[in-house]
This record gives structure tokens, sequence and C-alpha cells, in this order.
């Protein structure tokens, strides 16, 4: 009983250890984003244990969205890409970011508008392929989402294409492309709250939810005939 103790005990220590680990290496992502600063205590001392993290501007925008990265999230749409996009594109393009593919053979007629691939392009150049190699350098495997076909369904949503026609242009089948719809939905309705992004995203965010949150998105909605 005593080696069997002794043994949880150790596998305890170890898990602890490793989630501890597993934080910090977050902490780190953040402060090499500039998503956290160090507030030197009152001695002056960068080594005093009574230094403080505290969120920047670019934190505070992360810290009020959820989602499968907040940090990706977050880090795009302060970037500005988004910012005078119009409502449908913004629909699309706030896709993107959110939709996860769990079949590689999926497919839609649908092009993708040169308004909302020009803002993608520029967020995979630049921030995303930035952000995986910080995660790869910490171990850190979260999703980093940025799909360019299967978002085109919610760009001709928003444009007011019927569903029967919308469900006729891809392989998806009714419910996943429900899904995506509100998964975009639930995105955009965080946008208005998210504190310092522009004025301009806010009001195309509420503008784009009213475009795409119809039957059979809003089930509640009165389908139409």
């Amino acid at each position: 009983m005593k080696k069997e103790i002794r043994k949880s005990e150790q596998e305890l220590e170890k898990q602890r250890a490793r989630y501890w680990e597993q934080f910090l290496n977050l902490i780190d992502i953040l402060l090499n984003f500039g998503c956290l600063e160090r507030v030197v205590s009152a001695t002056g001392n960068r080594d005093d244990s009574s230094d403080r993290l505290v969120p920047t501007i670019l934190g505070q925008a992360c810290a009020a969205i959820r989602g499968d990265n907040e940090l990706w999230l977050g880090l795009s749409l302060m970037s500005a890409e988004f910012d005078e996009l119009d409502p449908h594109h913004l629909a699309a393009a706030c896709a993107a970011l959110v939709t996860e593919v769990s079949r590689p053979d999926s497919w839609t007629h649908y092009s993708l508008s040169p308004e909302v691939l020009a803002p993608l392009d520029n967020l995979q150049k630049g921030l995303r392929r930035r952000l995986f190699q910080v995660q790869y350098r910490h171990e850190a495997a979260i999703p980093i989402w940025l799909e360019r076909d299967l978002v085109t369904l919610v760009e001709q949503w928003a444009l007011g294409v019927e569903w029967l026609e919308l469900i006729s242009h891809t392989s998806l089948d009714e419910g996943d492309v429900v899904r995506i719809l509100r998964r975009t939905l639930d995105f955009l309705s965080q946008i208005p709250h998210v504190p310092h992004v522009s004025d301009s995203l806010r009001r195309n965010a509420c503008r784009a939810m009213q475009l795409i949150d119809r039957f059979p998105v809003n089930e509640a909605a009165t389908p139409e005939n």
C-alpha cells in the first residue's frame, strides 16, 4: 500500500508540474504578442516576486472573447483587417476564424469574394504564421482556424440566398451548414462587447448578425414560404 501511495503521489506531482509548465508557456505566448505587460514593484527591482502581470489593450480585447483560441480571434479583430468590411463580407471573414472542417472532401460551388480573401491572406501571411511559430515553440496545441472555402456559404446566406438554393451548392448536410452559421453568429454577437475594437467593426457586426439570423439559423423565426 505504501508503494502504491508513493507511486500515486509521484504521478500527481508530475501532473502538477506539467500543468504549471503549460500555464507558464501560455503566459509567455501572451507576453510575446503584447497582451500582458509586467508592472515592476515599488522597489524597482525587476526580480522582485511582487511584480505583477497586467493585460494591455490587446489583452483586454482577447480576454473579452470566448472561442477555441481567444488570442487568435483577438489578434484578428484588433488587426484592423476587418474594420471596413461590408456586413456580408464581415460575416464570411468571421466565419473563417471559427469554422473547423471535419471532412477534407467537403465542397461548395460558391467562390469567396476578393474583399474577403484580401484580409484573410494578410492574416495568413502575418499574424497566423507568427502565432503558429510561437505556439509550436511553446508546445501549445491550440487550433488557429482560417477556413476559406466553406465560409462562402456564410457570405451567400448573408446576401439573402434562399435556404434550399444554398444547400444545393454544397456537399455539407443542412445540419453542418446550420452549425457553421450559428457559430459565426455567436462570434459576431461578441464583437460589439469587445473593448477597443473600432466603431465601424461594431456596427457592421451588428448588421451582419441581422443578415444571417433568420430561419433555420434562428429556429424562432418564421420560415419563408
